[in-house]
């Protein structure tokens, strides 16, 4: 029997199997955005001093889906400002917690939430109805690495493969009160080496206040691990005190005009039309940078930047 041979071919093996390993982690693509392209038309806008102004309208090319406006973020950098295009609020510059980040959505309704939970001794708490820090005697969830729990007196569901926007209304059975065990809320990807959000919706509420979240990611923009990244939405009757906050959040200088205000989806045939909210974002000739994520992740635009 030749060793030689048998160590030789068994070496290649192991270089031909770590060479197909490294490529697949190294090309990862994430599930979540959106292959839609997104159509600017700017070609009709007449700016002036006024402050009510139409700025541009956005369309989809061909071949696109529907997008949820809870998952959309679009902003305009107008001379080097940014400015949030959204149906009525925006989130604030500032955040109020150094491992909690915050966005609100499009809708004005749906925070997505970013919690940076690299500190495997301690963990970082969450009060899901004001979006801020909590501690360890007051909070609806806590993170650390990969370890999720719920709150004392919380009750909570999973609704496995529902989809965000088809949850409106509280569930009225099937909730636990179990929040010693910590969530089940991913699957671990040995091919890929990535944590993977399980598909479907938690329900959670406490004191007659409930939410819906969905978790997104657990990497953040730079595709480091350990900050889980979750989208939340109070569901029908429960007041989102969070919206209140004008430390979280504030009008938006630029608004979305669509055909039906109530749509919970941004439909694949319909053109929106970005208006100034009260305030002079561009008199006249300014350059607009356009900037449009989905679940996080940026969407192609055919005309990036324009000139108004």
């Amino acid at each position: 029997m030749n060793w030689k041979k048998i160590v030789g071919a068994l070496l290649a093996l192991i270089l031909v199997v770590t060479g197909v390993w490294t490529y697949m982690v190294t090309s990862y693509e994430s599930d979540l955005g959106t292959d839609n392209i997104i159509l600017v038309d700017a070609s009709d806008i007449v700016t002036d001093l006024n402050t009510n102004n139409e700025m541009m309208h956005l369309s989809f090319d061909d071949g696109a889906d529907d997008l949820l406006w809870s998952s959309m973020d679009i902003g305009l950098e107008i001379d080097g400002v940014s400015h949030t295009c959204s149906f009525g609020s925006q989130s604030t510059s500032s955040q109020v917690s150094e491992k909690i980040f915050t966005k609100l959505g499009a809708d004005g309704q749906t925070f997505t939430v970013e919690i940076d939970a690299s500190d495997e001794e301690e963990f970082t708490y969450l009060q899901v109805d004001k979006q801020l820090a909590g501690n360890s005697s007051d909070h609806w969830m806590r993170f650390s690495s990969t370890d999720i729990y719920l709150g004392e007196g919380i009750v909570w569901t999973f609704l496995e493969g529902t989809s965000f926007g088809d949850v409106v209304e509280n569930p009225t059975s099937d909730l636990s009160n179990n929040t010693e065990d910590r969530l089940e809320w991913y699957t671990y990807d040995i091919s890929v080496h990535r944590v993977d959000p399980n598909d479907g919706i938690y329900i959670v509420a406490k004191d007659n206040k409930w939410f819906k979240i969905k978790f997104l990611s657990y990497y953040n923009s730079q595709d480091e691990s350990r900050f889980p990244t979750m989208q939340i939405a109070a569901l029908n009757g429960t007041t989102f005190s969070a919206l209140s906050n004008p430390d979280l959040v504030v009008p938006s200088p630029c608004k979305i005009v669509t055909e039906d205000i109530e749509a919970v989806y941004w439909s694949k045939n319909e053109t929106i039309t970005l208006v100034e909210n009260g305030i002079d974002l561009c008199d006249q000739n300014c350059t607009v940078i356009i900037h449009i994520e989905y679940e996080t992740i940026l969407v192609a635009v055919s005309e990036s930047e324009i000139t108004i």
